[in-house]
């Protein structure tokens, strides 16, 4: 529903099957089902991965991450004491302003906010990968959502405005002596095996924010409409579609 209301509408129009519960006609209790539902929040599973790879199997100096009141506390207790080495309170503290200019190497961008830190980077060889922005029009016809059975093709006009608008981004950061890009998400079972093996030493630790039971509809909504707007979620929401 979300990646219908975004850029993607332009090029792919997502319905839902004409059978519900079709597919999973099969499933009984003890079956493993996989999904893939790429939408984040905050402290959230990208969030979350993202600072535990940065210091335990990156090994970087120093750590930031910005979350808000209720989920300073939380940081270390889910990702483990000194993963993150400064948590900001974005809703009381002005991040460009308590971080040093020049001072940060890199910066994963999960809320689409970018461009306002290129002062913090260090010139010349500060990076910025961003998830949250838009990629460019050539980036997003090239990408794994776009090879499908039906073959859709962006239109020429939202190819060439997302093109300008990328370039644009680049340009700016240029300008700053940083190199900016954006990371188009594409699950795959290479990335998923390589997470497996950092779990497994202890690199990584899951974060499950909430459990929902998917026959309690009212948890279900409210835990979707947590997720969809994107704040106030805690790492990763599991519905349990079958209990024994």
């Amino acid at each position: 529903v979300k990646k219908a209301a975004g850029v993607f509408k332009l090029a792919v129009k997502e319905k839902f099957v004409e059978n519900p519960g079709q597919d999973v006609k099969g499933i009984k209790v003890g079956d493993e089902v996989y999904s893939r539902l790429p939408e984040a929040s905050r402290v959230s599973g990208t969030g979350a991965y993202a600072c535990q790879i940065a210091k335990n199997v990156f090994n970087a100096g120093k750590v930031i991450t910005t979350v808000s009141t209720s989920k300073v506390d939380k940081v270390p207790e889910l990702l483990g004491k000194g993963t993150v080495d400064q948590i900001i309170d974005y809703t009381k503290e002005d991040v460009t302003q308590v971080i040093p200019r020049g001072s940060v190497d890199f910066i994963l961008d999960t809320t689409g906010d970018s461009m306002s830190f290129l002062h913090l980077m260090t010139p010349s060889t500060g990076v910025i990968v961003s998830i949250a922005t838009q990629p460019s029009g050539t980036q997003l016809q090239q990408s794994s959502v776009m090879k499908r059975p039906d073959g859709p093709r962006l239109p020429w006009f939202a190819r060439m405005v997302l093109n300008m608008v990328d370039s644009y981004r680049k340009a700016r950061a240029k300008r700053w002596g940083v190199k900016y890009e954006y990371l188009f998400l594409d699950p795959n079972a290479k990335d998923l095996e390589t997470l497996a093996l950092y779990a497994e030493k202890g690199d990584v630790l899951p974060v499950v924010g909430c459990k929902v039971n998917f026959r309690d509809i009212d948890g279900v909504r409210e835990a979707c409409t947590t997720v969809y707007n994107g704040k106030g979620g805690l790492g990763k929401t599991v519905f349990t579609i079958i209990t024994s």
